[in-house]
């Protein structure tokens, strides 16, 4: 093998960490090769955000992310959130901040922030391969890595930025974590993340398509209680949306054990319902249950909620009894579900579980199993909140391990 057939870094994989990786790297002066399965890169960044991109988050802090803290708080520190703005600012692109602290691409288009990243790749001089699926990693001198085709590239560092199992439909395939424990990686159990999830409780489905404001509470009432506020949707198989999808990731890895408990509190604004129920019983003391709930809950939430309470329909509410009022406002502030399974990974926007962290140099995410071989992004096992988070994981992971490389 001649120098001249040596890269400096060979990465496997052209998504966000794998580009933001390769760019960093090329400015630096090295000599990259960016190997990438599908035929164009970044086409999970293409699908982020519905199409939009949710690049950053204001609020991007280490509490919004399952698996290593320590892991997130290096990177978050390296790549903070206005470093990321001033990034994609530098590349021209615009951005917007809209609710909850997100932010997009002010064309509102994610084409805006791949094609951005994909021609600063060009111009800094790095060479794109794609249709190119890496089935071996060989160390030795250096990195001997080699295609499906057979054709083998050699490179003194090599980058596992390959994705995650999630959206199998984009992309999302486990080559990642093959290749990490042929290099003597161990591998934590894979799970859904950022998914809805499947309820016992079938009556659920009567409410399929409706959406309400809420705080979700996973094992309510216990020392590992988590809690999110924020939209739920109600599906024929269970629950969706936002809030939902944010505990998803911890509800996906405790599984295994079992069904998960889970509740709803369906006035997370109302602290005290008791005195709130009891004012409406003074005010509409003649209303039946289901006028009472007129202008509080959505009337298909209020129907099953009648029900699931046993209330009797045509008594007038003057006539219930305490425990029917407690009864109720226990409902209201925490309908309990169980969670029996998350959504399959063609659902997942994510994935819990991935490389062990404690194999990783926090500083550097270098492999303290193979020197020379850094892993980024999804495949390892963190997982963010949705809104951007995960993106600037990878982001950020791309900067770390381009800043951290030797200069040779």
């Amino acid at each position: 093998m001649k120098n001249t057939d040596l890269y400096d870094v060979i990465i496997v994989g052209a998504g966000a960490s794998g580009l933001m990786c390769a760019l960093q790297c090329a400015r630096r002066g090295k000599r990259v090769l960016l190997l990438e399965k599908e035929g164009q890169p970044g086409r999970k960044i293409l699908v982020s955000g519905n199409g939009r991109c949710n690049l950053t988050n204001v609020y991007v802090s280490a509490e919004n992310y399952q698996g290593s803290q320590q892991l997130v708080q290096a990177v978050l520190q390296k790549f903070p959130f206005q470093k990321c703005l001033a990034f994609f600012h530098s590349l021209g692109v615009l951005t917007v901040q809209e609710e909850a602290g997100r932010v997009f691409p002010r064309t509102g288009k994610s084409t805006a922030v791949a094609e951005a990243l994909r021609l600063a790749c060009a111009e800094a001089g790095v060479e794109l391969k794609t249709n190119s699926r890496v089935v071996k990693i060989e160390k030795k001198q250096s990195f001997r890595v080699t295609l499906q085709t057979a054709e083998s590239f050699y490179g003194k560092y090599c980058v596992l930025a390959c994705g995650s199992k999630a959206y199998p439909q984009v992309g999302g395939t486990e080559d990642g974590y093959a290749l990490a424990r042929a290099l003597g990686h161990h591998i934590e159990p894979l799970t859904p993340a950022l998914c809805a999830l499947n309820v016992k409780e079938k009556a659920v489905a009567r409410l399929q398509g409706i959406r309400a404001q809420v705080r979700v509470r996973v094992w309510p009432g216990t020392a590992q209680e988590i809690q999110n506020e924020g939209e739920v949707l109600f599906t024929s198989y269970g629950l969706s949306g936002p809030a939902v999808l944010n505990v998803s990731g911890a509800v996906s890895r405790a599984l295994k054990r079992g069904a998960v408990p889970f509740a709803l509190d369906l006035l997370p604004e109302v602290p005290n319902k008791q005195a709130l129920l009891k004012e409406r019983a003074a005010l509409f003391s003649q209303r039946r249950a289901k006028e009472f709930f007129a202008g509080l809950l959505h009337e298909n939430i209020a129907n099953l909620l009648i029900d699931f309470a046993g209330i009797r329909k045509n008594v007038p509410v003057k006539e219930w009894t305490p425990n029917t009022w407690q009864t109720v406002a226990r409902t209201i502030g925490a309908w309990p579900f169980s969670v029996v399974s998350a959504r399959p990974w063609t659902e997942a926007m994510a994935a819990a579980g991935g490389v062990n962290c404690a194999e990783i140099n926090y500083n550097t995410l270098e492999s303290l199993c193979c020197p020379g071989l850094y892993i980024l992004g999804e495949l390892l096992d963190v997982d963010g909140r949705s809104g951007g988070f995960n993106l600037h994981f990878a982001w950020g992971c791309g900067f770390t391990a381009a800043l951290a490389m030797p200069e040779d």
